[in-house]
């Protein structure tokens, strides 16, 4: 792998190159090293230091890293260490050599239905082990990731598909730390309910899910907006396109999947994401073997129009291109 020039060290990790900055933290790849040739390659997310001293983004920050502390699933991103240096939080991740589901779709706007239906099959996987999360006295954590959009879902070049960001996932007993009646996340991957300020639950994250896979479909989500203002009521009032397009791409049995998750009401949705695996695994899945490989060629073709930089000025919010570590460095205000 090439690197970027040395960056000094922080705790035990050699800073390689940085690979966004945002309001709250940035990011770098980053090397552990240990005796006898051992080298691993990780991504850290680090605070920004004049926000360190505030304790209302530590408590962010250190939420975040206490949710990732407790997955362990090999469709999610796991969390490795964390520490604190000179007064600065620091979050160490894995990485994941390939492309964010975002970046793919811009280059390969639509997929092909035996693909779209594995990687939601993936992102349930990703979703049950998250949602069905018990603390020591086995009583549910009730984590919501509040954010499945095409950023926070990585495709690796040999053939992963992982879900990662909860930087603004919310459990049972975390504090809250969104204003009420206010949202946090992607307007057009938000539920009704999200939109609307409301309580969440798992079934918010399956029909954000259920949106994303639609796009991957189509090219071009469920609403006919043009506007943020017109997008924003289509969401809040679940005014959807007609399904027609939807059961011509992807055939009758996978949109009527995708369907019932994007009912308006959470009640009419699958109740959880074993449910909706259950209901996607019972779609016929051609060549099933073989979507690995497939996901492992549309990323290849994807970095080969346009492969990752490091190190590249960007304006203040643009998301990082090298988008393989696929942890975004978020301007969200608390």
């Amino acid at each position: 792998m090439a690197h970027g020039a040395d960056l000094g060290m922080l705790g035990r990790y050699q800073l390689r190159a940085r690979l966004a900055r945002g309001g709250m933290a940035e990011l770098f790849l980053a090397d552990l090293r240990g005796p006898d040739g051992f080298e691993k390659t990780v991504v850290i997310k680090r605070m920004l230091p004049p926000l360190a001293t505030q304790e209302t983004y530590r408590q962010m920050f250190a939420q975040e890293a206490r949710l990732m502390a407790t997955f362990g699933h090999g469709h999610v991103v796991s969390a490795l260490d964390y520490g604190v240096e000179q007064g600065s939080p620091y979050l160490v991740l894995e990485y994941v050599d390939g492309a964010d589901l975002e970046r793919v779709l811009d280059e390969h706007p639509s997929l092909p239905p035996p693909l779209v239906r594995h990687m939601g099959l993936c992102l349930l996987r990703a979703l049950e082990h998250v949602h069905g999360l018990r603390d020591a006295r086995g009583e549910p954590l009730g984590i919501v990731h509040r954010d499945i959009s095409p950023a926070n879902v990585l495709l690796g070049r040999t053939g992963d598909v992982k879900l990662a960001d909860f930087g603004i996932a919310k459990g049972l007993r975390s504090p809250s730390r969104t204003a009420p009646g206010s949202t946090r996340g992607r307007l057009r991957y938000m539920a009704p309910e999200q939109v609307l300020g409301g309580p969440l639950d798992g079934r918010a994250d399956l029909f954000s899910l259920a949106v994303l896979l639609y796009e991957s479909l189509l090219g071009q989500g469920p609403y006919p907006a043009k506007t943020d203002a017109q997008l924003l009521l289509a969401v809040r009032d679940s005014r959807m396109a007609p399904p027609d397009e939807l059961r011509r791409v992807a055939g009758a049995a996978l949109a009527d999947v995708l369907l019932r998750a994007l009912r308006p009401h959470p009640a009419e949705r699958y109740a959880t994401a074993g449910e909706m695996a259950r209901a996607l695994s019972a779609v016929d899945g051609a060549a099933e073997g073989e979507q690995p490989w497939r996901v492992a060629e549309v990323v290849a073709r994807t970095l080969a129009t346009r492969p990752p930089q490091v190190e590249e000025p960007r304006p203040p919010g643009e998301r990082s291109p090298f988008s393989a570590v696929l942890l975004e460095v978020r301007e969200d205000e608390p």
